[in-house]
């Protein structure tokens, strides 16, 4: 279900229409962004504050890029001890 939610990024607010289940993420990423504003402000003081939010989607974006590069590491063989631990712990779990 859909419902309305304001948020304030870098001083303005925000009106978002979000699911319920995205509410809390959507909240502590909020968070963390004006926290990362704040660091930058402080940083690089007397910056426009559009040169900041450049700063800061370049480091999400990174992050983004460096993840996706990072899905294609896991191999058969840790895909296989995972489904390993998997059944090790249902097996566990049923047990008790």
């Amino acid at each position: 279900m859909k419902q309305k939610i304001t948020v304030q990024i870098a001083g303005r607010e925000y009106a978002l229409n979000v699911d319920s289940q995205q509410e809390e993420a959507i909240r502590r990423a909020v968070k963390k962004l004006n926290l990362e504003i704040e660091e930058l402000q402080y940083n690089y003081h007397g910056h426009d504050v559009r040169d900041i939010l450049s700063i800061v989607l370049l480091s999400e974006e990174k992050r983004l890029v460096e993840l996706e590069g990072m899905k294609g590491d896991v191999s058969n063989a840790d895909i296989d001890k995972l489904e390993e631990l998997e059944k090790l712990l249902d097996n566990y779990l049923l047990s008790r």
